[in-house]
């Protein structure tokens, strides 16, 4: 009913003949998007267990930011690109009205709490590679609460046009709902786009610049500090892990941003469309895949993480698996314990039997001392 609702008011508001994606291309969409958004699930989940399970990670400031960035990639891969795949599975749009109107409001919440989280680290690391003095005078757990707060309240607040207006309508040629209102669309360009992507490139070039200028003065001279070098590496592999994410979601995002926000009178296919959001989908989904491949303390974490739970897992089976079979054999020496031979002593079978429950008690000893695994 409400999604007839929505393709009525689609067809009336359209001049010509409504243009649809093919489909071929929807089916093909929706199983990437299907595929991409389980590994991208599965991942997050991971990598924030992992965090958040391990002192050593959970008191990093850079972790922090990644845990708060995965919990924002949870809602969009979770909430956001599983309607969008069902609705190219289904060929049409399968949340409702009041889905729609939700799936563009996160959208655009998500996608500038993702770039201004980039925006506030990338500030974060110039602080830290070319201005140590200012770091140990700022308080580290003060700019972690305002810039957490910041991300999440600024896109909100951008986002009042459309809660004021009911300027979101339903697109036919990409299956789902989009931001009519201008000056939403410019709101969302300058402060939610541009403003931290500039900031952004602003910061890392810096913080290049002021790593090859440290090298070159170094080999120059000719002393160079092993903790220097070796602080100079780290800080440079921390900063290209963000340099990657950064372009990733630069690469998947704004071209279709761009699109959507330019394409006005709808001339571009359709099919068009649902290869800029599989791009989009696939750009948030790798970002645990990019921290596990260019953060070794994180890779290994993670990898002793699910070891461990794999291994817990199979003690606790053979540990259920032994309490099940001795609690099956207790009757029968209760029973055999009665029946003594003619003489008043016990049958060999009974001590046969005595001695097995023996070793199936130290058996079960050892295996509850290694359950701290």
């Amino acid at each position: 009913m409400i999604n007839s609702t929505i393709h009525n008011q689609t067809i009336s508001s359209t001049d010509s003949v409504v243009h649809r994606p093919t489909r071929q291309v929807t089916y093909i969409g929706a199983i990437l998007a299907f595929v991409f958004i389980f590994f991208g699930l599965i991942g997050n989940v991971i990598l924030i267990t992992t965090i958040l399970s391990v002192k050593k990670l959970r008191t990093n400031t850079i972790n922090i930011f990644i845990v708060s960035l995965q919990f924002n990639d949870l809602l969009n891969i979770g909430f956001n690109q599983l309607f969008v795949g069902l609705s190219y599975a289904n060929d049409h749009w399968v949340g409702g009205r009041l889905i729609c109107k939700l799936v563009v409001y996160f959208s655009t919440v998500c996608m500038g709490c993702l770039l201004w989280h980039h925006c506030l680290i990338a500030i974060h690391r110039l602080i830290v590679v070319v201005y140590p003095n200012l770091l140990r005078r700022m308080s580290i757990k003060t700019y972690i609460i305002v810039s957490l707060v910041i991300t999440r309240i600024l896109p909100i607040l951008c986002c009042i046009p459309s809660f004021l207006t009911d300027s979101i309508s339903y697109s036919h040629q990409a299956l789902r709902c989009s931001i009519r209102n201008k000056l939403q669309i410019f709101i969302n360009l300058t402060v939610l786009i541009l403003l931290p992507n500039v900031i952004i490139i602003f910061c890392f070039l810096g913080i290049f610049f002021h790593v090859y200028h440290a090298s070159y003065t170094s080999g120059r001279t000719n002393t160079p500090s092993v903790s220097t070098s070796h602080s100079l590496r780290r800080e440079i592999r921390i900063t290209k892990m963000f340099a990657v994410l950064f372009t990733l979601f630069f690469l998947g995002y704004h071209p279709y941003g761009f699109v959507r926000a330019y394409d006005k009178r709808r001339q571009l296919h359709p099919d068009i469309f649902v290869l800029l959001t599989l791009l989009y989908c696939i750009s948030i989904c790798a970002s645990p895949f990019v921290y596990g491949i260019m953060n070794n303390q994180l890779r290994h974490e993670c990898m002793r993480v699910i070891f461990n739970c794999w291994h817990c897992q199979k003690i606790d089976d053979y540990r259920k698996y032994s309490h099940s079979r001795l609690n099956s054999t207790v009757p029968t020496a209760l029973t055999v314990i009665h029946d003594n031979g003619d003489d008043g002593r016990t049958s060999p079978s009974i001590r046969h039997l005595s001695s097995q429950q023996i070793r199936k008690k130290s058996s079960t000893a050892t295996i509850v001392n290694t359950a701290h695994v």
